[in-house]
């Protein structure tokens, strides 16, 4: 499998190179004949950018016999790839001048961006999650973590009663409340690390010689508690993440799709290049 995985990439890499030097050797000899090229480079791009957009449509309707989900994907991943090229010979390699221009401009780099990202943690998120606790549905992770914070004051509370102290429950009340209780934040969400767990265990660790015997045994669960709440935290992120490029990814799509079409019909209305 990894053979044909490495073969197909070798090849449909082979066939864009082919396909952007047939383009770029098209290109340079209308130029050499003094042939205008904006017009037909500006074609092909929004026929790219119409093509792109259709495999969200694509997914929509699986039931249609158009091909399976993974060819769509790889003509998605080469096209968008091969845009690039087409859209430096567009352009011309020149930045960009005007308000619509550059803004055209910065929809299609942040599209293309996006995608380069997802490309990316499309293919490095699904190992992450596989190596870290169990797998977990996204929908569920929110009343995973309320039935955690649930027990883990109930065991607090256990704790005291069953003790008479509150050394466990003013530890756990100034620093694992908010742990079971509030979001990690954007800066986890982007980068999800472990330090958080590990400094809760070491504190807790150091916390136990001061602690009696009920409230050790509770100790020991909110051990197991902190841990699988930091696993569930990380799928959170990390497949909240996926959803949220996912949406972004699309939204910017279309964006184009619209920017681009508005572009083509105004150079062709008043008579200039796309």
């Amino acid at each position: 499998m990894v053979r044909s995985f490495w073969k197909r990439r070798i090849r449909n890499s082979g066939l864009l190179m082919v396909a952007l030097a047939l383009v770029w050797l098209w290109v340079r000899t209308r130029e050499r004949n003094l042939q205008p090229v904006a017009h037909e480079t500006g074609y092909i791009m929004i026929a790219a950018v119409f093509f792109l957009a259709l495999y969200n449509i694509r997914k929509k309707v699986p039931f249609l016999p158009l091909g399976t989900s993974s060819t769509w994907l790889q003509w998605h991943l080469y096209v968008g790839l091969g845009s690039i090229g087409v859209f430096a010979l567009h352009t011309g390699w020149h930045w960009p001048t005007g308000i619509f221009e550059t803004s055209l401009f910065a929809l299609y780099a942040s599209t293309m961006l996006s995608g380069l990202f997802g490309l990316y943690w499309t293919r490095t998120i699904p190992g992450q999650l596989a190596r870290v606790g169990d797998e977990v549905t996204f929908e569920r992770i929110p009343a995973l973590r309320r039935r955690m914070q649930w027990q883990a004051n109930e065991t607090v509370i256990e704790s005291v009663a069953a003790s008479g102290t509150t050394t466990l429950a003013d530890f756990y009340s100034a620093q694992m409340y908010g742990f079971f209780r509030l979001p990690r934040g954007v800066k986890y969400f982007l980068r999800p690390t472990t330090s958080r767990r590990k400094s809760l265990l070491a504190d807790m660790q150091h916390l136990q010689r001061y602690l009696s015997e009920p409230e050790r045994k509770a100790c020991e669960k909110l051990f197991a508690l902190v841990r699988r709440k930091d696993e569930l935290d990380f799928h959170g992120a990390r497949q909240g993440l996926l959803k949220y490029w996912l949406f972004v990814h699309i939204g910017l799509t279309y964006a184009l799709v619209l920017a681009a079409s508005l572009h083509g019909l105004m150079a062709t209305a008043f008579g200039g290049g796309l």
